[in-house]
């Protein structure tokens, strides 16, 4: 009987380092967690260069159901900004492709990634 109490002691303590080395464990994992936005729908003006001697064009794009995971919300709308005044596809080294996901009629939903990062919107079809 008198063991017991001995015993008590050092499996409190052991206890307590299991805890505190599982939380060590998972906290790496969690700080490197991506954190989702819902940024909603972004109107941007884009600029489109003319023939010499005329000047640039001015369009409004509506972006609707933007969504970014491990970018901020206004990364995603410089990147997209970019996006649509490239001629040369996407910039910054993303990879875009058709989405599957439900977008309003009249869009076309795309997602773009790289390493850790994804921009998912609903731009204009057609």
């Amino acid at each position: 009987m008198r063991a017991a109490p001995k015993w008590q002691g050092a499996a409190v303590i052991g206890s307590a380092v299991a805890l505190f080395t599982g939380a060590a464990a998972v906290a790496p994992g969690a700080s490197i967690a991506a954190t989702t936005h819902a940024c909603g729908t972004k109107h941007l003006t884009i600029e489109h260069k003319a023939e010499s001697g005329l000047p640039a064009s001015k369009f409004t794009v509506t972006i609707s159901q933007v969504s970014t995971r491990g970018v901020s919300c206004q990364a995603a709308v410089s990147f997209l900004k970019k996006l649509y005044s490239s001629s040369t596809g996407a910039p910054e080294k993303y990879k875009c492709a058709v989405g599957h996901f439900k977008v309003p009629p009249g869009k076309v939903p795309e997602v773009c990634t790289r390493s850790g990062k994804r921009i998912q919107f609903a731009g204009q079809g057609g």
